[in-house]
């Protein structure tokens, strides 16, 4: 009985904790305070993940979960930084060799956000499902279906999804300062494009043209400058 009485007190202690985060958020959300009501909303979900973080961990760790992101977040994001690349700059992809590489470091933690979104969307919609199906049916399974492991992991993906928002926002925001970076490392001193000079480098972007970068404090936020030459 006392199980009991300690189980429906933590229940009624997270729902009131979930509807003062939830009233918190929508009162700054009216105000414009965006960034508060966001700040609410991933301490709450910080504090629901930190009792399960040696399981977040030991999934995170898993062979399973390092072959996806080799096989499928790794190559899905060195090929959409290696086409992006090449349009952005008008770099014919065969000059590009390094850069890609770099860039999507950034754009694979973006590509595994959409792919934690995409996948606790599902969850979430099959839970919601399968719940208002087992109101249908007894209390004991009722209550088995509230502690399956089902339950709680739908719970850990959406409150992962929130926690990890910020990471996501850093990779998609720090993306264009790291092309920027990582497209000299494409480039070359000694080069069919021009002579050797010091601090200029060379990449070529098709038969016809050139970027020439001048290693000055401006190298990163000047575009370089395109030069004729024929390979």
């Amino acid at each position: 009985m006392n199980y009991k009485d300690d189980g429906m007190r933590g229940k009624i202690k997270d729902f009131l904790l979930l509807i003062g985060v939830v009233a918190a958020g929508l009162l700054f959300m009216r105000f414009e305070y965006v960034f508060i009501a966001f700040s609410i909303l991933f301490m709450y979900s910080f504090y629901k993940l930190y009792p399960e973080r040696h399981l977040l961990v030991k999934i995170i760790s898993s062979v399973f979960a390092i072959k996806f992101y080799n096989v499928v977040t790794w190559f899905v994001s060195y090929v959409l930084t290696l086409k992006m690349l090449s349009v952005i700059y008008d770099v014919n992809e065969e000059y590009l060799k390094y850069s890609p590489g770099i860039v999507a470091i950034p754009v694979s933690i973006c590509v595994l956000y959409f792919f934690l979104v995409f996948f606790t969307g599902i969850s979430s919609a099959a839970g919601m499902i399968s719940g208002n199906v087992v109101g249908f049916l007894p209390e004991w399974i009722k209550v088995n279906y509230e502690q399956s492991i089902f339950v709680k992991i739908v719970a850990l993906l959406q409150y992962l999804v929130v926690v990890a928002a910020i990471p996501f926002f850093l990779a998609a925001l720090s993306s264009d300062y790291v092309a920027r970076v990582a497209i000299l490392s494409d480039a070359s001193f000694i080069s069919d494009c021009g002579a050797k000079q010091w601090r200029v480098m060379y990449l070529r972007k098709n038969n016809n043209e050139c970027y020439r970068f001048t290693l000055n404090r401006a190298v990163f936020s000047e575009q370089p400058v395109v030069v004729n030459s024929k390979k």
